[in-house]
């Protein structure tokens, strides 16, 4: 206890140089506070993209210019892209290639606004961009959204889109949340210019699973308002007559995927509507690019070590230098070099402690703030422990090298240098 009463009145006595020592402790440790959590949550990433082995592919629809549809924007005008209906007989060939056990398939993407059973209209979820007079939920037929949905969302309430539901919807959580919405619940869906009116039973309520920053999208796009309805309520909706634009086809063991997948791509069918989307390609990909992000943290981690070490170093340094006849006079009247030693790992590690504690709060403050679009959104305590561990370490090592030539010095050879 004398010895940290010791080290305190020493930093008081000292401003300046306690001062300087917390400043260089606290930005090295804010700097690795952060930069772990990144290096962390690239790592938590990776973990879940090698977690489950792909089960399945799409089949999508290709685009084309309907001339039907026209918009005219001052003097110029373009045509709206539609896509191309995949057929049953489409579907058909794909799905009687042997080890393929089932399918999902989505709609067309439709639009409409929402009300409850008094005929009041519900609110769509917003960020940035508030919510206008234009602005829609999306509506999208599935026939099977457990199945065609299950790597994206989680029910929270209810049950999902089946083949046999008759003018049920599901919603997500925040959008249910908002507009006081519960299973059972009545809603009326207007598409735009009130073409058609559908009742339907809210049966799901949904959260979305994936992290995707939709901080700066329009309210028509945010998955909050995704409103997933079944197939005959989206072909009720639907009056332009469109069908099926994507097909999600699944297969008995992971291992048979690759040649699958090829077998469909040798199928003869119209290329120029339709092609093939295998997750199993982009996977690799992210987790290619995930590895890159978590290699170039940990390099960039040992280099913010390193930068620590040299300037601890060379402050501790200038500081023993500057005490030189203070460790003279102490060796003079019989105090052990450990003990000198241990004083000044006190007077270090009180700064130092402090800065670890203002680190974590700043460090956790930006963390989980939205400068930071990253899975960990809180300091891990793992995550503190290595700093604790880094800061030891660096101050065990720094305190030894800038003390060490000094106190195997003696007490005549230290007063001549410095006289």
């Amino acid at each position: 206890m004398n010895r940290i009463s010791l080290a305190a009145k020493y930093l008081t006595r000292r401003k300046s140089r306690a001062c300087l020592i917390l400043i260089v402790f606290l930005v090295i440790n804010i700097m690795a506070f952060i930069i772990i959590s990144i290096r962390e949550s690239a790592n938590d990433a990776l973990a879940k993209l090698d977690q489950k082995p792909l089960d399945y592919f799409y089949l999508e629809s290709q685009y084309e210019t309907d001339p039907k549809t026209v918009i005219a924007e001052g003097s110029s005008i373009s045509f709206l892209s539609v896509p191309y209906v995949i057929t049953d007989e489409v579907i058909e060939k794909i799905k009687s290639i042997h080890g393929i056990n089932a399918y999902a398939s989505h709609y067309a993407f439709l639009s409409g606004m929402l009300s409850d059973k008094n005929g009041n209209p519900l609110e769509l979820a917003a960020y940035n961009i508030p919510v206008s007079k234009d602005d829609a939920a999306s509506i999208r037929g599935v026939s099977d959204s457990d199945l065609y949905l299950d790597s994206t969302i989680k029910l929270t309430a209810g049950r999902h889109i089946m083949p046999d539901s008759k003018r049920e919807a599901m919603v997500n959580v925040q959008f249910a949340k908002q507009n006081d919405l519960n299973i059972g619940d009545k809603l009326t869906i207007t598409t735009p210019g009130h073409t058609s009116d559908i009742e339907v039973t809210l049966s799901g309520i949904y959260e979305n699973t994936d992290n995707v920053d939709e901080t700066e999208f329009s309210p028509s796009e945010l998955r909050e308002n995704y409103i997933y309805v079944d197939y005959g309520t989206a072909h009720a909706l639907d009056n332009r007559n469109q069908g099926i634009i994507s097909v999600k086809f699944f297969v008995d063991l992971p291992d048979q995927l690759a040649s699958i997948y090829a077998q469909a791509q040798k199928l003869d069918l119209d290329w120029n509507k339709y092609y093939l989307f295998d997750e199993a390609d982009a996977s690799v990909i992210d987790a290619d690019a995930v590895k890159a992000v978590s290699n170039q943290f940990s390099v960039l981690t040992a280099v913010i070590i390193l930068a620590g070490f040299l300037v601890i170093t060379f402050v501790l340094m200038l500081q023993t230098k500057m005490r030189a006849n203070e460790i003279g006079i102490l060796l003079s009247l019989g105090f052990t070099k450990s003990r000198i030693l241990l004083q000044h790992i006190i007077e270090v590690m009180i700064p130092a402690g402090i800065s670890i504690a203002a680190a974590y709060f700043i460090g956790d403050h930006l963390i989980s703030s939205e400068r930071f679009k990253i899975t960990v959104t809180h300091i891990q305590m793992v995550t503190t422990l290595q700093i604790i561990a880094i800061n030891l370490c660096l101050l065990m090592a720094s305190i030894w090298i800038s003390s060490a030539r000094l106190l195997h010095t003696t007490p005549k050879a230290i007063f001549e240098k410095n006289n």
